[in-house]
C-alpha cells in the first residue's frame, strides 16, 4: 500500500527534510497513533538513498520489509561488550567473517532505518557504530558517516534484556535502552516527537493518555478510566469487541475457551514455508483452526485496500477445496479471503549494477488472519479498535503497558475494563523520562535544517562536477560554503582532492591524446613524402595516371602535402 504523508504536520515536514537533505541521525518518536509506521513506509519508498529496513525482531522484519539487525550484520546473540578482544579492531573481520558483498554493501549505503528502535539495546547500537567505522574506514564519524533514521517509541516497549545478560552490560551502560549507547556521547541525536494524533479525536482522553504515557497521571484520571470497569458498549458491534490480555496464557485461554464454545468441528488451515523462513518469525499460524463464527483479526495489509493489519471480523464461511474464508468486518462488509504471502528477505549487493537489492530466501503462506476474542497487548501494538476490553488482571508488569493497551482504542467510550486500573499498573522509568526532554529540541532541529541545505548544495556541486558542468559546480559550491563552511574539515579536503585529481587525470589524459595525434600526424606525413616520390618516379617512367593516383594517396594521408597538389595540377593540365 503506498503512503502518503501530511504536509500539514510541522514534524513529519522537518523529519522528512532532515532524512533527505541531511546526513544527520534521526530518532523519530511519537504517542501512539501518530503516523511513526507510515512515515517509515513513505521514507523507504520515496528515498533516493541506498538503504536497508531493519528490525529487532524476525516478525518485525517480515512486517517492515526488511530484515533482522542481528542477521544483516551477522551479530552473535550474546551481549557484545566494549573491551571484548574479539571484536576490536584488529580481531573484528577474523571473528565477522563478512564476505566481499557484505563489505561492499555497507560502503555503499548510506541510509539504515531501523524499526521498533526501542527494543534495541545499547550495546548492538555501539557494535554497529564500531563495524560502520572500521569497514568503511572512516574512523573518525560516527557509523562511518552513514545516516540512521530510527523509529519507535521508548514509553510503548523497551528492550528485552535477561538479569544475567544485565549484569555483564551494567559497567558500562547507565541503561539497556539504545538511547544510552556510548556513541551518542560524540554526536547529537535529533528527536523528532510526533504530536499530531491521528487515532483519537477526544482531547480530554487524548490528554489522559497523554498523563499515562508519562507517568503523570492523576487521581481524577484514574476515576474517569475506571468508570469503564465492566461498561457495555450497548451496540450492534458488542461481539466485535477484542481482549487485551497483559500475559498470553491469558490471551490463548480465552481464544480456545471461546472457539470451543461455537457449534461444530474447528478446520485446520495449514501453512506452506518455502525456502527458509525461521519458526520465529511465522507471522501466523502454521495451522490455523477456525469455525464459522470465529471472530478473527487480519494480520497483513490488503493489497486491494479492503482490510488494513487489524481490522477484526467473524468467519461466516468455509470451503476447504477452494481454500477461501469468507469473513464479515466491523462495518458489515463480507469478504472472500484467499492466502497470503509473507517474504523473507535478505540484502544484498549488486556488484554489476553497484546496487543493494533483495534477495529471497523463503516465502510463508497462510491466510493472514487469527483468533482474535483476545491478543496480548504487545502484539496490539501499532493496532487501533473501536472496542476494547482490557484485562489488568495480574496487573501490568512492562513499563507501558497500561498505555500500549489502552491508546488502541479510539475513544474512552469503546474501552471496557475487566479490573481496575491501578497506579502500580502504570509506570515508567527514569531514564525514559530524562531522555524524553530532548524531544523536538527547536535549536538542534534548526541547526540540522540549516545543515539541510548546505549539504544539499554541496550534493548538487559534486554532481555537476561530475557531469563536468563546471558552471553549476562553481554556482552551488559557492551557496554551500555560504551556508556552512566546510573546506578546512580533514573529510572535505580528502574530498576536494580527489576532485581535483581528476582535473589533474583528465589533463594528463588530454596532453596523451595530443601526443598520439601530433606520432599520428608524423607517421602520415612520412607516408605522405613516400608517395609523393613514387609519383615523381612514374612521371620520370611517362605513366601520368599512376603519377596522379600517388599524388591523391599523398593527399588522403596528408591534406597539407602541398607538393602533391601541385604536381596534380601540372599533370591534368598536360593531358
Amino acid at each position: 500500500m503506498k503512503s502518503s504523508i501530511d504536509t500539514t504536520n510541522a514534524e513529519w515536514q522537518s523529519a522528512l527534510q532532515i532524512v533527505n537533505f541531511t546526513r544527520r541521525s534521526l530518532f523519530l518518536t511519537g504517542k501512539a497513533g501518530t503516523g511513526k509506521s507510515t512515515f517509515l513506509r513513505y521514507v523507504s519508498e520515496h528515498t533516493k538513498k541506498k538503504h536497508v529496513i531493519l528490525a529487532p525482531t524476525g516478525i518485525a522484519a517480515i512486517n517492515a520489509g526488511g530484515q533482522t539487525i542481528h542477521s544483516f550484520f551477522k551479530l552473535p546473540f550474546h551481549p557484545l561488550l566494549p573491551n571484548d578482544s574479539r571484536y576490536d579492531a584488529r580481531h573484528i573481520r577474523k571473528s565477522l567473517k563478512y564476505s566481499g558483498d557484505t563489505i561492499k554493501m555497507l560502503r555503499e549505503l548510506e541510509l539504515i532505518i531501523i524499526d521498533e528502535i526501542s527494543m534495541v539495546r545499547s550495546d548492538i547500537i555501539d557494535f554497529i557504530d564500531k563495524v560502520l567505522r572500521i569497514y568503511c574506514h572512516n574512523m573518525r564519524e560516527p557509523f562511518g558517516g552513514k545516516q540512521l533514521l530510527l523509529v519507535g517509541d521508548i514509553f510503548q516497549l523497551q528492550p528485552v534484556v535477561k538479569s544475567d545478560e544485565w549484569q555483564l552490560m551494567q559497567p558500562f551502560y547507565a541503561s539497556a535502552y539504545f538511547f544510552s549507547a556510548s556513541v551518542w556521547q560524540k554526536m547529537d541525536l535529533v528527536s523528532i516527537e510526533l504530536r499530531k494524533v491521528y487515532r483519537q479525536k477526544d482531547e480530554d482522553f487524548i490528554h489522559i493518555l497523554d498523563r499515562i504515557r508519562s507517568n503523570t497521571t492523576t487521581d481524577h484520571d484514574l476515576r474517569i478510566i475506571n468508570q469503564r470497569l465492566g461498561a457495555s458498549f450497548h451496540n450492534s458491534q458488542d461481539e466485535m469487541a477484542i481482549t487485551l490480555a497483559t500475559r498470553r496464557d491469558t490471551a490463548e485461554h480465552i481464544n480456545n475457551e471461546q472457539l470451543a464454545a461455537l457449534e461444530g468441528k474447528a478446520t485446520v488451515f495449514n501453512g506452506k514455508v518455502l525456502g527458509e523462513f525461521p519458526e520465529s518469525s511465522y507471522p501466523a499460524p502454521i495451522a490455523l483452526e477456525v469455525k464459522p463464527g470465529a471472530q478473527v483479526i487480519f494480520i497483513k495489509n490488503d493489497k486491494e485496500h479492503r482490510w488494513v493489519n487489524g481490522t477484526l471480523g467473524v468467519v461466516v464461511a468455509l470451503d476447504e477445496e477452494e481454500g477461501i474464508i469468507t469473513i464479515c468486518d466491523e462495518t458489515g462488509h463480507e469478504h472472500d479471503v484467499e492466502r497470503a504471502i509473507w517474504e523473507n528477505m535478505r540484502y544484498t549487493f549488486n556488484e554489476k549494477e553497484q546496487k543493494i537489492e533483495e534477495e529471497l530466501l523463503g516465502s510463508f503462506i497462510q491466510f493472514p488472519i487469527r483468533l482474535a476474542w483476545a491478543i496480548t497487548v504487545h502484539k496490539s501494538q501499532g493496532l487501533t479498535f473501536r472496542h476494547v476490553r482490557i484485562d489488568f488482571t495480574g496487573g501490568a508488569f512492562a513499563g507501558g503497558q497500561a498505555y500500549v493497551a489502552l491508546s488502541r482504542c479510539t475513544s474512552l467510550q469503546g474501552i471496557c475494563l475487566e479490573s481496575p486500573l491501578r497506579r502500580s499498573d502504570i509506570f515508567v522509568k527514569p531514564e525514559v523520562i530524562a531522555f524524553a526532554q530532548r524531544y523536538n529540541n527547536s535549536s538542534l532541529i534548526n541547526k540540522a535544517l540549516h545543515e539541510s541545505k548546505a549539504d544539499y548544495e554541496y550534493r548538487e556541486a559534486m554532481s555537476a562536477f561530475d557531469e563536468r558542468d563546471f558552471q553549476a559546480f562553481l554556482k552551488h559550491f559557492f551557496i554551500a560554503i555560504h551556508s556552512r563552511y566546510d573546506i578546512e574539515r580533514p573529510a572535505a579536503q580528502r574530498l576536494i582532492r580527489r576532485k581535483l585529481a581528476v582535473i589533474t587525470q583528465l589533463e594528463e589524459q588530454r596532453q596523451e591524446a595530443i601526443n598520439k595525434l601530433h606520432d599520428r600526424d608524423e607517421m602520415l606525413k612520412r607516408l605522405a613524402v613516400e608517395y609523393v616520390s613514387l609519383g615523381r618516379e612514374c612521371e620520370k617512367e611517362h605513366m601520368t595516371d599512376a603519377a596522379i593516383r600517388n599524388y591523391e594517396k599523398a593527399l588522403e594521408l596528408y591534406p597539407e602535402a602541398h607538393e602533391a597538389s601541385r604536381r596534380i595540377k601540372v599533370l591534368k593540365k598536360k593531358k
